[in-house]
């Protein structure tokens, strides 16, 4: 915590190489004219824009309407945690009075933005983006002779183009994969509520700043999202096609997916069982298997990767372990890796592709920040949730020391989804989920005595929570050397499910936990699966 606070700069003249234009109460404009080759962005509740324009230098404008006259450069700070990276964090005293960023950037530049409730608005052809939302809107204007890479999510709100695009894989209304001319850089987008639009560029948008850059280059396309804080998602009507008595409708059609992992009594795996060797039951009432998929069938698996402080002196041994664990996994699985800091983010979204995998994995640096694990978990569960599949697994590397539990009394980092939360969504995911504990308790408090010893301990009992509730196991890599031998442990499990579904017999929305019980014609086997859910 004190490294980060050394680093936390609230940028003047005199800390940093940027030149102070205007700065007053409702709005602050901050030039960098260093290069920068990356720009990170995190505005929970307020609008951002970016886009393209000549100049070699980064402009950020971040102005409020109203408000209750408190400085901005208390609520907008800016890092440079390396000098060809800037991050901005907007941190407000009160939500209710958002703040709006206006950034003007090269070309060369790597964005990537995150938000809650706020619309993100990204104008050009940039080296790469990444946005993520949970309700705010995503506007992305590409020139049409640009060379992108688009994977875009909106779980449950939608995606519009109006772009030609080459489109790749499964394509609906929530999901698209897609590229623009020969292909290149990367834009991800994805939200949870929002919605994602595709919009072409107009070409004579790009301006230089000797143009007037705030008015002049400012085209109408701009204002899309701009009255759209996104404080609110909009409520269901019937003009949306939800008609009454839709909701029993969707729990009477509701399957129940199982990821089932079987021994016999000598702890030998069994990969040869069929769909008439299993019985399922629920409150032991026996249910019919609809639904069965054999160990063979492919996997959808996220790799989460702990790149937190803690972990630093460990990248390189991670990093490789890592990339082994890709090569131990089947051409026809499907795997997305995200890491995570005090912040989560996607580092390759899901693909067969192992060689761009392994590429993505080497290309990590290490953050040098803290350990946001409760949220990270969360936004892994949403990335899941883009599978549309039943086979679904999380690996996820980890000391499981979140923010909150080694700073109890601190707001600052207070989760937005508490572990309780996280184990409540976890019962009704259908997902097997493998803690790999990275011991760095001795490494952190051997200094301290048992002074933090305490968080380290329930740390891992909710890692084992989760494994638990999901019939997994967790494993435990006492150094950074183990782990190539843990993850082939791991590949090695993953390898051994089976998937079963089936559509309870009585179904009751009165929110009682069902157990779930599984047995095999074969004596002594032993059988792991999910515990059971809640019927909500």
């Amino acid at each position: 915590m004190a490294a980060r606070l050394l680093s936390l700069l609230l940028i003047g003249a005199s800390l940093l190489p940027a030149r102070v234009t205007a700065a007053y109460d409702q709005k602050l404009t901050r030039e960098f004219s260093q290069r920068l080759a990356m720009i990170a962005v995190e505005n929970p509740d307020g609008i951002t824009e970016a886009q393209t324009w000549l100049d070699p230098t980064v402009r950020v404008i971040a102005s409020r309407a109203g408000g209750d006259g408190s400085p901005l450069d208390s609520e907008v700070l800016f890092e440079l945690p390396a000098r060809d990276h800037l991050r901005i964090d907007v941190r407000l005293k009160d939500a209710r009075n958002p703040v709006r960023l206006t950034l003007y950037v090269p070309a060369w530049i790597h964005l990537a933005v995150r938000s809650v409730r706020g619309s993100v608005t990204v104008m050009g052809a940039l080296a790469g983006v990444s946005v993520q939302t949970e309700v705010g809107a995503i506007n992305l204007h590409l020139p049409e002779d640009s060379n992108s890479d688009l994977s875009l999510r909106a779980i449950d709100g939608a995606i519009e183009t109006r772009l030609p695009l080459k489109m790749f894989g499964r394509t609906d209304g929530h999901a698209l994969d897609a590229r623009t001319g020969r292909g290149g850089s990367t834009v991800i987008a994805r939200t949870s509520r929002g919605s994602i639009r595709v919009l072409p560029d107009a070409a004579s948008r790009l301006a230089s700043p000797g143009k007037g850059i705030i008015d002049a280059a400012r085209p109408e396309a701009a204002s899309i999202g701009a009255n759209d804080t996104g404080s609110t998602a909009r409520s269901p009507s019937s003009s949306d096609g939800i008609r009454p008595g839709e909701d029993v409708l969707k729990l009477e059609a509701r399957l129940v997916n199982l990821n089932v992992y079987i021994t016999d009594v000598n702890g030998k795996k069994l990969p040869s069982l069929k769909k008439e060797d299993f019985v399922v039951y629920e409150d032991n009432v026996m249910q019919e298997v609809s639904y069965f998929e054999p160990v063979t069938a492919p996997l959808n698996v996220v790799l989460l990767l702990d790149l937190s402080g803690s972990t630093e002196h460990k990248i390189k041994v991670m990093k490789k372990a890592a990339q082994r664990f890709v090569d131990s996994l089947k051409p026809s699985d499907r795997i997305a890796v995200a890491g995570f800091t005090r912040r989560f983010f996607i580092i390759s979204s899901f693909t067969t592709d192992h060689r761009l995998l392994k590429d993505r994995i080497g290309d990590i640096k290490n953050r040098h920040s803290g350990t946001a694990y409760y949220d990270a978990m969360w936004s892994t569960l949403d990335l899941l949730a883009e599978a549309n599949a039943t086979r679904k697994a999380i690996v996820v590397l980890t000391d499981g020391v979140d923010n909150s539990l080694d700073h109890p009394d601190d707001s600052e980092f207070n989760p937005r989804h508490s572990f309780a939360e996280i184990l409540a969504r976890v019962e009704e995911a259908d997902a097997t989920i493998y803690p790999i504990y990275l011991d760095t308790e001795y490494e952190i408090l051997g200094s301290r005595g048992r002074d933090g010893h305490e968080a380290y301990a329930t740390a891992r009992s909710q890692l084992q929570a989760l494994a638990d509730q999901t019939g997994a196991m967790m494993f435990k890599a006492e150094r950074a050397e183990d782990l190539e031998g843990v993850y082939q442990q791991v590949a090695s499990e993953l390898h051994s499910l089976y998937s079963l579904a089936y559509a309870p017999r009585l179904v009751r929305t009165d929110g009682k936990w069902r157990r779930i019980g599984i047995a095999v014609s074969l004596p002594g086997a032993r059988v792991r699966t999910k515990r059971g859910y809640y019927a909500r």
